[in-house]
């Protein structure tokens, strides 16, 4: 045996030896498989043993799903709602000469109520004044108010009258740049 050899064989035997004499390396070298094993098993997307890996034809069609598309990506087939999972069909807000009947959706509250009936108020009618995001903040805020604060259930409707909306729209245009100034806070999530 040459030289060489003898000394790779040594340093072999000398790496194993100190490996078994010192304990703490061990466990320090489980640990870090431990760890990398772990971080391997949750990081990402992976189908658990025995599912199927999802295709790309199926994420395209969960997420047409998710945004409401029931048409199918490929071919223009329709994509099978499972029966019993969707929601009920509301109806739309209905215009009454009074005002609008909304109808509470699932989640919503009041102010979503008196959001959507501010904003088709204020398609229909001039406000005399550039209504801004700090505006329709305050207004459906005005209309909520004066409506109250319970909760509402699925599918329940509430009269949101149009001199209500007339009194919250001359009430905004009322307001001060501070006022508005300190509305703006509420205004940074809207689209």
């Amino acid at each position: 045996m040459s030289d060489y050899d003898q000394e790779k064989k040594d340093g072999e035997q000398g790496w194993m030896q100190r490996i078994q004499e010192s304990p703490r390396t061990v466990t320090v070298l489980l640990i870090i498989l431990i760890a990398a094993a772990a971080i391997y098993a949750f990081s990402g997307d992976r189908p658990a043993p025995g599912e199927e890996a999802p295709t790309d034809e199926d994420v395209t069609e969960e997420q047409a799903e998710e945004e409401g598309d029931t048409t199918g990506i490929e071919d223009g087939e329709e994509v099978a709602e499972e029966e019993g999972t969707a929601a009920p069909e509301l109806p739309p807000a209905e215009r009454i000469e009074e005002g609008f009947v909304e109808t509470a959706q699932s989640g919503e509250g009041i102010t979503h109520l008196a959001r959507r009936a501010a904003s088709q108020y204020l398609s229909e009618n001039n406000a005399g004044y550039e209504v801004t995001k700090e505006h329709s903040v305050f207004i459906e805020d005005y209309v909520q108010n004066q409506l109250g604060t319970r909760g509402l259930a699925l599918g329940e409707q509430m009269t949101i009258t149009n001199d209500l909306i007339a009194q919250a729209v001359e009430a905004a245009g009322q307001l001060s740049e501070n006022q508005l100034k300190n509305l703006s806070q509420y205004t940074s999530a809207l689209p």
